[in-house]
């Protein structure tokens, strides 16, 4: 559940986090009636925290459509999480009466473009530039795309809920005191005193740097949450439909124990002397990886309700960390699409500007640096900006991330190969994935590549095969610590695409393989950064 805050409090503070995520499952806080019980489930299932047992997604939408607020937290760059709140949203459009989805990535004054999202006038990236989504930083849209699919598929209402990102950094940086009149009309009075145990929660996502840390700091970075909390729940309140509900989508740490928008609900409907309504709270919670040989990775909410022996161990959690508690697998950091840590700005006279290349990222890895003038991506020379974030917010695992730019009056190419980094996540070796040695290779062999009998390679220049549940999925060369060539393999196992770091001979940086049923190459095609072929199909 922690995540999505975590990474808020990382950009923003610089400092690392160290409080683990199951630690913050269970905390007793929020309810005194259920803060001191612990509940447990495994990967796969929703746990109803009132009555104490796993329960099917049906019964977990009865405890939901109760309520006139439901809030759906989550982290935000898990998949699985995404297409359960689709699948919720959609059981919840048969039960509640003009049922809304309200979203924390929008802002309050994007309600006309998302009326055109709904209505189908405006889809993909022309959605995605009216509305500004990666101009203001928003993740890639694949995380998005199932629950705002499943809303205009259904003819929901969905609604901005957020304020502009410069309010709460204003608040960061200088206390709620350094809010412009302007920004202080936006957003109201803000209360940070009113909660200990909010306050507490907020200290623990920083883990034990916040001893670290100048009392100041930490004050106004709470001050700065606590301000997001009062944000969305007044849009909630302004925007809830008289004779309906809504559903939220946002971040679990304004979710979980009840302390954050759910709290301000109710407080703000006291502080206007109007009847309180009922909120219901769903926050996901990760499972310890179960031993190899278990149940397959990612298998997106399986059962729901089953679970089983082969789901792995359970993941205990306070009973009062929400209504619904939805138990998801462990996937070890590996996240379905590539994060660059990319930042842009513009620059002068219409150039593009490399404004940060994060460490430890594939903007890093493919040496881009601060003032770098972005000339093209992969060939195509982007149109403005917008149009390169686009470009940038498509690439996947096996493309090649591949930039020209200008660095001080000279050219410079900057490339990666994107492929998810599985032995440098929070566990040695991510959960359902192995890496194996390889000593030879030979991508044309119509022999299926095997991780029994290898060899280890020679350091300076290592292969290895990266494997998925038992099954083959690509080959890694590496030259050194950097990875130079990736060889992706087909479900018998031999190579059907070929990508490189450094040209071939003759410009080709892809290589593809078309194969007879014996494996035998029949032909080859060979590809330059643009994806244009280079020289003939190579017919065998």
């Amino acid at each position: 559940m922690t995540r999505a805050l975590v990474a808020f409090l990382g950009v923003m503070t610089l400092v690392g986090i160290t409080a683990g995520a199951g630690e913050l499952d269970r905390l007793p806080l929020g309810s005194s009636d259920l803060a001191y019980s612990t509940g447990s489930a495994r990967a796969g299932q929703l746990y109803d925290a009132q009555t104490g047992k796993v329960v099917t997604e049906a019964e977990a939408i009865d405890r939901l459509a109760a309520a006139r607020v439901i809030l759906l937290g989550e982290d935000h760059t898990a998949i699985a999480q995404k297409q359960l709140q689709a699948r919720l949203v959609d059981s919840l459009a048969d039960r509640a009466p003009n049922l809304v989805l309200g979203m924390e990535f929008f802002q309050r004054g994007d309600d006309a473009v998302l009326a055109r999202w709904t209505s189908d006038e405006l889809n993909g990236d022309p959605f995605l530039l009216a509305s500004d989504w990666y101009d203001r930083g928003g993740y890639n849209w694949v995380y998005y795309a199932p629950v705002m699919d499943e809303a205009q598929r259904r003819g929901l209402r969905v609604v901005g809920l957020n304020v502009p990102r410069e309010i709460p950094r204003a608040v960061s940086h200088g206390g709620l005191e350094g809010l412009s009149p302007e920004q202080r009309a936006e957003v109201g009075d803000v209360e940070t005193a009113g909660s200990p145990q909010h306050r507490y929660l907020i200290s623990r996502f920083f883990g034990d740097s916040v001893a670290l840390m100048p009392g100041a700091w930490f004050d106004r970075m709470y001050a700065a949450q606590c301000l997001w909390d009062v944000v969305m729940a007044r849009s909630i309140l302004a925007k809830l439909p008289a004779d309906g509900a809504m559903v939220v989508v946002v971040g679990s740490g304004h979710v979980a124990y009840g302390l954050g928008i759910a709290r301000r609900i109710h407080e703000e409907l006291a502080r206007r002397g109007e009847p309180d309504i009922r909120v219901a709270t769903l926050c996901p919670v990760t499972a310890p990886a179960p031993e190899p040989g278990g149940q397959p990775h990612g298998h997106p909410m399986g059962d729901m309700g089953g679970g089983g022996a082969d789901a792995g161990p359970p993941a205990p959690f306070a009973r009062s960390l929400a209504d619904i508690v939805a138990v998801f697998a462990d996937t070890g950091g590996v996240e379905v699409v590539p994060r660059l840590g990319l930042t842009l700005e513009d620059g002068d006279n219409g150039t593009i500007m490399v404004k940060r290349a994060w460490p430890d990222t594939p903007s890093a890895d493919a040496g881009l640096q601060k003032g770098d003038r972005i000339v093209d991506l992969n060939g195509v020379v982007p149109e403005d900006i917008q149009h390169l974030r686009l470009a940038l917010a498509r690439l996947r695992w096996g493309d090649r991330f591949d930039v020209a730019a200008q660095r001080d009056g000279k050219a410079v190419s900057a490339v990666s190969l994107l492929e998810p980094e599985v032995t440098s996540t929070e566990v040695s070796v991510a959960p359902g994935w192995t890496v194996s040695d390889l000593s030879t290779f030979d991508p044309s062999s119509p022999e299926p590549v095997t991780t029994t009998g290898i060899i280890p390679a020679d350091d300076a220049r290592s292969m290895r095969v990266v494997s998925r549940d038992g099954a083959p999925k690509r080959v890694e060369v590496w030259d050194g610590e950097t990875l130079a060539e990736v060889h992706e393999l087909d479900g018998s196992g031999r190579v059907v695409r070929s990508i490189f770091r450094s040209a071939l001979p003759g410009g080709a940086v892809e290589v593809c393989y078309e194969r007879a049923a014996d494996g035998k190459v029949v032909s080859t095609g060979r590809f330059d950064r643009g994806g244009k072929q280079v020289g003939e199909e190579v017919v065998r």
